[in-house]
């Protein structure tokens, strides 16, 4: 079980942080004002807008561990949101500070490349995070407001609390329940065999991806299914996939791979790269039950 991080407040002190690639500042300051308009205080690492040697980074690896390890050893923030994902943050995760995060468990929240920095938590420091909204796109276009009181509900320590889907998300029947574990597939099967590889037998596991064509998606599910790990797990829920083909191939991919398996599958839950995220409690026990139409995150996600 991993340790839970604290909970957030609607006066709580967050750092937005670049572990990735660069951001366009003016949506990162709307953004900002769009938190701090319900009272949050929010303050900006000074790398979001930062070009390194590649462009695709948010300045060196050297400057972007730095100023991560220095947000992380920092007390006074209550809790790390990001600016984006893109690419880079598998290229510091031998330095990032895990005994900051483990002594301080704070929320940690992102999806897409941040996936891999929710993997190298789990196992370097034991502590739970989120797969969630983002600034550059999520909290600049604005949460839906079911999934905005999900939000923050969750980081409240509220539970239980039920996600219902429609009759057509179901693509295997089933219910199931364990704890939740996943991001972003391609980041999932490229850190397989690493030593930030995280998997939980037993587990409900949730993944989304953008712009891969279904033969790549193929290849990542048969990567993960050639490695042996997927038919210890107990259900999956997939999020809204992004220009990865047409509802008929994903459809017939998630039959070909998981229906040997005989657990519940759906699809099309809020959480990718189209925005508008469902907050997903990576190591919290859910509950996925296609009979009731509903994903249920059973107990508390943080300490309150």
């Amino acid at each position: 079980m991993l340790r839970l991080p604290r909970a957030i407040h609607l006066n709580s002190h967050l750092a937005v942080l670049a572990i990735s690639s660069p951001s366009e500042l003016p949506r990162i300051v709307v953004g900002k004002r769009n938190l701090e308009a319900r009272g949050l205080r929010i303050t900006l690492a000074e790398n979001i807008a930062h070009s390194g040697e590649h462009g695709y980074l948010a300045g060196t690896d050297e400057e972007r561990l730095a100023i991560v390890n220095r947000y992380l050893r920092d007390p006074q923030f209550d809790g790390f949101l990001f600016a984006r994902g893109g690419y880079g943050a598998m290229r510091i995760l031998d330095g990032i500070d895990y005994d900051a995060i483990a002594a301080n468990p704070r929320p940690v929240i992102g999806f897409s490349d941040l996936t891999a920095l929710h993997q190298a938590m789990a196992v370097r420091a034991g502590v739970a995070s989120f797969h969630g909204p983002m600034v550059n796109l999520d909290f600049h276009d604005g949460l839906s407001p079911a999934n905005e009181t999900w939000f923050w509900s969750m980081l409240a320590g509220e539970a239980p609390l039920t996600h219902e889907f429609a009759k057509a998300q179901v693509v295997l029947e089933g219910d199931a329940e364990g704890p939740l574990f996943g991001g972003c597939l391609s980041l999932t099967e490229a850190l397989a065999g690493t030593p930030y590889d995280f998997w939980i037998d037993g587990g409900i596991w949730f993944w989304e991806e953008t712009d891969e064509r279904p033969y790549r998606i193929d290849r990542m599910l048969t990567t993960l299914r050639l490695s042996g790990r997927l038919p210890r797990i107990r259900g999956v829920v997939v999020g809204k996939l992004k220009n990865c083909g047409s509802e008929a191939e994903i459809d017939a991919l998630l039959r070909e791979f998981f229906a040997p398996l005989a657990i519940p599958v759906v699809r099309d839950l809020p959480f990718g790269h189209y925005g508008d995220n469902l907050l997903m409690p990576i190591g919290s026990l859910v509950r996925l039950s296609t009979r009731d139409h509903s994903f249920t995150v059973v107990q508390p996600a943080v300490e309150r």
